[in-house]
């Protein structure tokens, strides 16, 4: 099995004072992109484009800087703010995609009748 990249959120989130005074839309617009930069691998970086593609993106995502989630980046895209933290990076995934495949090739190797 590749191992697939999975977003966290903590599980003490739904009472945290900050998640309160950022709100249920802009959580909700956090939730998704924390996904997006998972699935992409981007480290926690949110493209300004894929904000934009929410209704009331651009207004949420700002609101989320001024409640600390995010940091504005360069070319007007967002931050995950402590990505490398509580996420795995790029780096660790792509490691831990390559210990899994030479693993694979290590049991293919060395069971060359099983059938896969």
């Amino acid at each position: 099995m590749i191992p697939i990249p999975w977003f966290n959120a903590d599980d003490k989130m739904h009472g945290h004072p900050k998640v309160r005074k950022a709100g249920l839309n802009a959580i909700g617009l956090w939730t998704v992109c924390g996904t997006y930069c998972t699935d992409f691998l981007t480290d926690g970086l949110v493209p300004l484009w894929y904000i934009q593609t929410w209704p009331n993106g651009t207004k949420l995502a700002n609101h989320l800087v001024q409640t600390g989630f995010w940091e504005e980046a360069p070319d007007g895209d967002y931050q995950f703010l402590s990505w490398d933290e509580y996420q795995r990076t790029r780096t660790k995934v792509i490691a831990e995609r390559e210990k899994a495949r030479m693993r694979k090739q290590k049991w293919r190797d060395e069971h060359p009748d099983a059938s896969i």
